[in-house]
């Protein structure tokens, strides 16, 4: 298993989520309260996909590293 190459996947999928969070903000000021908590909650089940993958995807890269030694 190529543990270097899984995880940069891993973190190239935490940027793509990244930055669709971060596309679902730049609208903010311009939607309703009731879509305000819509977004809020969106965003944070996107924020914590985000931060497994990142985590994930750091783990894998150091494992691959302590393999390649």
């Amino acid at each position: 298993m190529d543990y270097t190459k899984w995880g940069q996947e891993y973190l190239i999928e935490a940027k793509k989520i990244k930055a669709h969070i971060d596309n679902i903000r730049l609208n903010w000021k311009h939607k309703s309260q009731d879509e305000k908590l819509s977004i809020n909650h969106r965003t944070a089940i996107l924020y914590d996909m985000y931060l497994e993958c990142k985590h994930t995807g750091e783990l894998l890269l150091q494992r691959g590293n302590k393999n390649e030694n």
